[in-house]
């Protein structure tokens, strides 16, 4: 294999068969810039974001190995302690002046309305939290543990990316692509008498089975390893090796089942819809993702976790009150059990129209006090209120519709294929391989750049959902509720800032915090 340019795999359609061919021409004979730069800019492109992405690892990874508590954030945390004590003191002179009797003063101010069992013993649980103490004593106590926990995590994404680095190059220059095709059509013809011209799709199905096996024999070492060695040793994973591979071959299943109808309708529009093919597909790509989205939580989600529904009581009928003050159409409650995998905690909604549904993980509702969820809720209840969920569906459709309507540009640029492998001019280009070289190639900038925008987009919207919920008149219980959460799952509590802007989808929780107490400021 030569490394002078133009760079040309390993493995090529005519080296397969003995034969070789550059791919520096177009159709015409002319020079081609695009066939002769194609694999050069591809891995050069790889190894520029791979290197920035990486200084910006290096960079949090040193931020995990300071060892003095962030002031900005003991200072706002300590404002929070401050104004919860004021607000345990006013309550407990209230059940004074009522003639209640408060077992804990701390358990009146949460707002917490769970029965108690005498000789309730909960020391089997995770006991990382007392959810009724002040908050800054407990996340000084397990700054060192959150760093820790940081500091392993970004140590083993460096390592897999950079084997992800070396996988992606290596399989550019020894022409995977070209080779695993090859396999597929042999594998096709030996076993089921097809052949590529005659059964493109039925070829490119058996194409996309061998690398989704590929592609999870490779994974699986690191995610064995995240589960198990890292999640395991910081206290969250709860997952037995059963319970990970009858997931993972689950997994599988449903990959197989609902990907390969998709795979298959997606190429037989692009080869039925002529020139504007892009619109069918954009339209079909629409229509499946409202099937997804309406399937994947009462379908798919209850084959790996079970969903009860939340229990009669105080916290319930607040939730619905909440639901009914802002028009939010709620039919369903549930509680799902996300311990038996993880300690890690979370909420969420689905559903569309007029059939809303909110899912709490019961490491939640151990976590914080009742009230803390409902100003939770209230963030989450933010994002449909302003319109971002809607929002966010749109940019992805419009997403979709640009990459299809650009790849519909390039479709035949036959020399693209041919730089990468697939210069057998007796043999038709596959569909599936246009596909992936387009989004691999051309299209990989302009995803990168976009995902940033979105980035950023999605951290305007957790500001303005955070809003919603202080002028709902919860900022002080989301404020404790944020703190808690990141107490648990051992957040980063001095994020670098570059890293941060780049990779966080939410704001840092000091950034959160502040802006909070800059609109409560505001609002007096």
């Amino acid at each position: 294999m030569s490394f002078s340019l133009p760079l040309t795999p390993q493995y090529t359609q005519l080296s397969g068969a003995g034969k070789t061919s550059p791919a520096t021409t177009n159709d015409d004979g002319d020079f081609s810039a695009l066939g002769y730069y194609a694999v050069f800019a591809t891995i050069a492109f790889t190894l520029v974001v791979f290197l920035f992405e990486a200084y910006l690892d290096f960079r949090q990874r040193s931020s995990y190995h300071k060892t003095e508590f962030p002031s900005e954030l003991s200072k706002t945390v300590g404002n929070i302690d401050v104004e919860r004590e004021k607000e345990l003191k006013e309550k407990s002179k209230d059940a004074d002046d009522d003639g209640k009797k408060t077992e804990d003063g701390d358990k009146a101010a949460g707002g917490d309305k769970t029965k108690q069992v005498d000789g309730d013993d909960s020391s089997n649980k995770k006991e990382s939290l007392d959810k009724n103490k002040p908050l800054l004593p407990q996340l000084q106590s397990k700054f060192s543990k959150a760093q820790s926990y940081g500091l392993d995590k970004i140590t083993f994404s460096i390592f897999s990316s950079t084997y992800n680095l070396f996988e992606e190059i290596i399989f550019l220059l020894y022409g995977y692509l070209p080779y695993c095709w090859d396999l597929s059509c042999h594998i096709g013809n030996a076993y089921f008498g097809w052949n590529e011209k005659d059964n493109e799709i039925k070829i490119s199905l058996i194409f996309m089975a061998v690398n989704v096996v590929i592609g999870t024999v490779t994974s699986l070492p690191f995610e064995l390893y995240s589960t198990f060695r890292i999640e395991k040793k910081h206290g969250f994973n709860k997952q037995t090796p059963k319970l990970f591979f009858t997931d993972k071959v689950k997994g599988l299943l449903l990959t197989f089942v609902f990907g390969g109808p998709f795979v298959a309708l997606l190429l037989k529009i692009i080869d039925m819809g002529g020139e504007s093919f892009y619109i069918y597909v954009w339209a079909f790509t629409f229509v499946f993702s409202v099937f997804m989205m309406t399937i994947v939580p009462v379908v798919i989600m209850p084959l790996f976790n079970k969903y009860e529904p939340l229990p009669e009581g105080l916290l319930k009928e607040q939730i619905y009150e909440l639901a009914g003050r802002l028009e939010f159409p709620l039919t369903k409650l549930f509680v799902m059990d996300g311990s038996k995998r993880s300690s890690h905690s979370n909420a969420f909604m689905f559903g569309f129209f007029k059939n809303k549904r909110i899912v709490l993980f019961d490491t939640l509702m151990e976590q914080v006090h009742d009230d803390e969820i409902l100003a939770i809720l209230g963030h989450e209840l933010g994002h449909w209120k302003m319109g971002h969920t809607v929002t966010n569906f749109v940019i992805s459709q419009l997403y979709t519709g640009a990459s299809f309507y650009c790849f519909s540009l390039c479709f035949n640029s036959h020399e693209l294929y041919r730089a990468f492998g697939f210069n057998d001019e007796s043999r038709p280009v596959p569909t599936i391989i246009a596909l992936l070289l387009f989004f691999q190639t051309i299209w990989a900038p302009i995803d990168k750049a976009l995902s940033y925008v979105m980035t950023v987009f999605s951290r305007k919207c957790e500001f303005e959902a955070d809003k919603f919920s202080v002028d709902l008149g919860m900022s002080q219980k989301l404020q404790s509720g944020l703190c808690k959460i990141h107490l648990e799952n051992l957040g980063a509590m001095c994020p670098d800032p570059w890293y941060s802007t780049y990779h966080y989808s939410h704001p840092p929780l000091v950034e959160r915090l502040s802006a909070m107490m800059a609109f409560d400021k505001k609002s007096k």
